[in-house]
Parts: C-alpha cells; structure tokens; sequence
C-alpha cells in the first residue's frame, strides 16, 4: 500500500468537522453579537409596512463579525418576509458598474447584456424598486475607487427619493473614518444609523474559538487553557481569522505526526507570530 492509500484509508482524523474551521465557514448560531443584529433588524423592520427605513452604515475593523451578522440578517429575513436581498462585496464586484449588474441579476434573475448602458440599468432597478421592497447590503464599500463610492451612495440615494421606491440601503466598511472621507455631497444624502462592531474582547474570543473546536475537533483533542491562550493572542492581533488559522494549522501538524491530542509545546512550536 503507498502512503497516500494509507492515508486515504485512515479514518482516526482528530477532526470531526474540519471545515468549521475555514474562514469563510457560517456558524449556525451567532455568537457575542445579538446587540448588533438587533439593531440591524429593527434599523428594517418598516419595510415591512412599506413605510421609508433610515438607512445603515455598519463600521469596524477587519474580522470583527460584520459580514457574518449581516448574512445571518438577510437570512432570517427572507425566511420570514417576501422582501428581497441583495448583498454585494464590493471587493469582487469593485467598481460601480458591476454594483449595478449585481442588483439587477437579483431583482430580475439573469444579468444583463454587457453593451447595456449604466444608467439604463439603473433606471430600470429603480422602476423596479417602485413595485416592491428592497434591501441592499454593499460590503467592504472601502475597497471601492472613491469616484465610485461617491457615484453610487449619490445615485441610489437620491434616486431612492425621486423614485419613492422602498430600499434600505446597508453600508459596511472597515474605517470608522470612511464616512467622513466622502464627498461632501455623498455626505449630505447619507443620513443613517451607524452601527459600530467593537473589537472582541478576551473572553468573547475564547467564546467564539471555543464553539468551533467543540464542534471542529473530536472530544479530548485541545484544552480550554490552551483555547485561551490563542484566544489572547488573536485578541492581541484583533483577528478572529488568524485565531481560526492557527487551529487548523496546529490540528493539520498534531494529525500529520499521527497524534491524538495537542500538547502545550505544539503552541510554541507551531502557532505563527
């Protein structure tokens, strides 16, 4: 039998659910930011009666919850309303255009041809914003060229009034500051709730990391002293990623070395610094 067999064939994986440890993984319960997605959802909650929402803008640093909040909203919202979601992370659709081309695919189900122009396709989402409401999530809005944040907060704002449409419109960015770097026009227009997600403290950290190695690895696998330790140094980094990282990576080396646990020397010899 070669080695990769061997490995295929066995099944003592430390693991028992290795992906809860993926950066892009979404846990069914939300954990430490109730007060948030409350505010979120009480921020739309008018929608429901057709009435005009103020609109969000959600700020705080890289791998503070916001993105997980946010999709955990958008989905009990479609679960229990009619309204229609669009969320767009302006990291992939980076300019203003491909913003355009995403709310048109989800308030009509197919993408339009490429020769349209912008403002056609934008008349034609705001036409249709006026036979139903809408919600608009615009994540990581920073990554976005300012000509374009500019352009799109002025156009989908104003367009919002003159076409009495029912939107809520939800900005998320990373800079408390970013709000304040806009056009003084983009400004005026953008009167909302803010929404700000505070770095995680010690124990919030360890909650979080806590849940996933209870659900990512098998039973006896880590210690909660040794949970903890990484859950200081991932508050010292204000990155639940890299705490998430380095669970994996000290799970993957305790695994390749065909041990059942890890030990506290696995902390000083593998955890990235």
């Amino acid at each position: 039998m070669s080695i990769f067999e061997e490995i295929l064939n066995n099944d003592n994986s430390i693991f028992q659910n290795q992906e809860i440890f993926n950066i892009d993984y979404f846990p069914e319960i939300i954990q430490c930011r109730d007060k948030e997605l409350r505010s979120i959802l009480v921020n739309i909650k008018p929608l429901l009666t057709n009435n005009k929402v103020l609109n969000t803008i959600i700020m705080g640093n890289s791998s503070s919850g916001k993105t997980t909040v946010i999709k955990h909203a958008l989905m009990e919202i479609e679960q229990f309303t009619n309204i229609k979601t669009c969320y767009i992370n302006c990291n992939i659709q980076n300019t203003a255009r491909k913003c355009y081309f995403q709310m048109f695919k989800m308030l009509f189900g197919y993408v339009p041809q490429n020769n349209i122009g912008t403002e056609i396709i934008q008349e034609e989402i705001m036409e249709k914003l006026e036979e139903e409401s809408f919600i608009l999530v615009m994540d990581d809005l920073n990554y976005l060229p300012k000509r374009d944040s500019n352009k799109l907060i002025n156009e989908l704002l104003r367009a919002n009034e003159f076409y009495h449409s029912n939107m809520a419109i939800i900005l998320i960015v990373n800079n408390i500051s970013f709000k304040y770097s806009l056009e003084k026009n983009a400004q005026s227009v953008l009167q909302c709730n803010e929404i700000e997600f505070k770095d995680y403290t010690v124990d919030e950290m360890y909650s979080i990391l806590k849940y996933r190695c209870d659900f990512g690895f098998k039973k006896g696998v880590i210690q909660d002293n040794q949970i903890m330790k990484i859950s200081e140094y991932a508050v010292n980094y204000t990155d639940l990623r890299w705490g998430l990282r380095t669970l994996n990576l000290l799970g993957q080396k305790v695994e390749s070395e065909n041990r059942d646990k890890i030990e506290d020397w696995d902390l000083i010899r593998y955890m990235p610094v």
